[in-house]
């Protein structure tokens, strides 16, 4: 073996196991781990004699934490170096076996060449855990055209991230935009001045919260028949019929005391209304004009005869 191959196999180096873009402390047992990080051998990059680099590749060695005997072996390739000198390397990608969750694991990098191997010191111990799935409760809910405050629960691991976002602009997502394990999101819901029921969703843990909301109710419109009656002498009874919609309220008045409102003074919805009209004593016709639901009536009574 020459000198160069001899320093080769003396050459050391340290690795540690991160998650992808989390920064960690050697000691640390991480969960999910999917990222390598590790300092080139000192070989790296050093041409022998013969013009053959010393490390041609490195790979990484996965053990049960605590054995001897590896469960799998990565070729990590050769990468260039990060701008800090450390080389990572997503080895989850090179796996030809998923490792299984709830297991603890431990690896060795080593530099290979030529010359042999130099293998790293272990790692700190790394592991998997259970894939997050989440639900919510309840899944929908329904608000009237004056909106309001709402909430619901993302059930879920106590390691799992997620996020809620308003997929409407008429929904607002007031607490609980981001949260760890199992949480609670909060959000109102602006009044709704449009007259058809709209649907709108929170997306919640890759799941849609669905709030469904009342339209603003129409504007009421009135009618009334007849629009106009005559009354005999005798006096009597008048029925006016009124027509509107569910919910629309409504009132009846009369200005006059010979013909006042008997039945249905005030009303919702469709009703008739019923004057009572006194008999008339004097020669003299006369009228009136009431008020039903907002419309006028034209009321009219004859006089008596006049006798010769």
């Amino acid at each position: 073996m020459s000198p160069a191959y001899r320093r080769f196999g003396r050459a050391t180096f340290c690795a540690v196991l991160l998650l992808a873009a989390t920064g960690t402390v050697r000691a640390q047992s991480i969960i999910d781990a999917d990222r390598v990080e590790f300092l080139p051998s000192a070989d790296d990059g050093v041409i022998d004699p013969s013009g053959v680099p010393l490390v041609q590749n490195y790979s990484m060695d996965i053990f049960l934490a605590g054995a001897q005997t590896p469960l799998e072996t990565v070729d990590l390739g050769k990468p260039q170096p990060d701008s800090d000198g450390y080389i990572r390397v997503n080895f989850v990608n090179l796996l030809s076996t998923p490792l299984s969750t709830g297991v603890s694991y431990e690896a060795t990098v080593a530099a290979v060449g030529p010359g042999g191997t130099s293998p790293s010191a272990r790692t700190n111990t790394f592991g998997y855990s259970q894939p997050c799935s989440f639900s919510l409760s309840p899944s929908t809910q329904s608000f009237p055209a004056a909106g309001g405050a709402g909430s619901f629960t993302v059930t879920t691991g106590a390691t799992c991230s997620w996020t809620a976002v308003s997929q409407a602009g008429w929904l607002t997502v007031t607490a609980g935009a981001s949260t760890t394990g199992p949480g609670a999101v909060s959000f109102s819901v602006a009044a709704n001045a449009g007259t058809a029921i709209r649907n709108g969703a929170i997306l919640a843990a890759g799941w849609n919260f669905t709030v469904v909301q009342a339209a603003a109710p129409a504007p009421c419109s009135y009618s009334i028949s007849p629009v106009a009656a005559t009354a005999p002498v005798s006096g009597g009874t008048v029925s006016v019929a009124v027509a509107t919609a569910d919910g629309c309220s409504w009132t009846a008045s009369s200005p006059v005391s010979w013909a006042v409102v008997s039945s249905g003074a005030s009303g919702i919805g469709a009703a008739t209304v019923t004057l009572a009209v006194s008999k008339n004593s004097s020669t003299s016709s006369r009228s009136a004009t009431l008020t039903i639901a907002g419309q006028s009536f034209a009321l009219a009574q004859q006089g008596k005869t006049r006798h010769r």
